[in-house]
C-alpha cells in the first residue's frame, strides 16, 4: 500500500511540474509573438504612411525618376521584412488547452526563417533607396539649402555606407539573440512531451 501511495504521489508531483513547465512555455511563446506583433504593426504603419503619402502628393513622386525608384525600393524592402512576419504569426495563447507542441514548433521554425541574408537584402535595398534619393537631390543642386559639391557628395554616400554597416551589425546581433531564444524554446518544446 505504501508503495502505491508513493507512485501516486510521484505521478502527481510530475504532473504538477509539467503544468508549471507548460505555463512557462506559454509565457515564452506569447512574449515572442508580442515582439513579432509589435514589429508587424510598426512596419504596417510605415507602409500605410507611404501609401497615403503617394496618394496625397503623387506629383512629387512622379515628376522625377529618382524619388519614384526610391519609393518603390522602400516598399520592396518593407515587404521583404513584413511577409515572413505575417507568415509566422499565431494568436496569443490564453489557455493550456490551446497549447500544441507540434503546431508551435512548426511556427517557431518559420520565425527563424528570416535569415541574415534577408537582413542584408533588406538593409541594402534601404541604403540603395537612400542613395538614389541623394542623387535626385543632387540634381536640384542643394540639400536643405546646403550647396552641394563633389566632396560633399562623396561624404554623403560614405555616410550611408557607414550607417548601413552600423545598422546591420546592431540588427544582426538582435536577430541572433532572437534566434537563440527561439531555438531554446523549440528545444524545450521538443523535450516536453505534452
Amino acid at each position: 500500500m505504501e508503495e502505491q501511495i508513493n507512485k501516486w504521489k510521484n505521478m502527481w508531483q510530475k504532473q504538477k511540474s509539467n503544468s508549471f513547465d507548460i505555463n512557462g512555455l506559454i509565457k515564452r511563446l506569447n512574449k515572442i509573438e508580442k515582439k513579432a506583433k509589435f514589429e508587424r504593426i510598426k512596419l504596417s504603419i510605415v507602409l500605410l504612411f507611404l501609401v497615403v503619402a503617394f496618394f496625397v502628393r503623387p506629383s512629387e513622386l512622379l515628376e522625377n525618376k529618382f524619388p519614384l525608384i526610391s519609393y518603390i525600393l522602400i516598399l520592396l524592402a518593407i515587404f521583404i521584412k513584413l511577409i515572413p512576419l505575417y507568415k509566422s504569426k499565431f494568436r496569443i495563447i490564453t489557455k493550456e488547452s490551446e497549447f500544441n507542441n507540434y503546431d508551435f514548433i512548426k511556427l517557431l521554425r518559420k520565425k527563424i526563417a528570416f535569415k541574415t541574408k534577408h537582413l542584408l537584402i533588406f538593409l541594402f535595398i534601404l541604403m540603395l533607396s537612400l542613395n538614389i534619393t541623394l542623387l535626385g537631390l543632387y540634381e536640384k543642386g542643394t540639400i536643405f539649402n546646403f550647396k552641394i559639391n563633389n566632396e560633399y557628395r562623396i561624404l554623403f554616400h560614405l555616410t550611408t555606407i557607414v550607417v548601413f554597416i552600423f545598422v546591420f551589425l546592431v540588427k544582426n546581433k538582435k536577430l541572433d539573440n532572437s534566434k537563440k531564444e527561439i531555438l531554446k524554446l523549440i528545444s524545450d518544446l521538443e523535450n516536453n512531451n505534452l
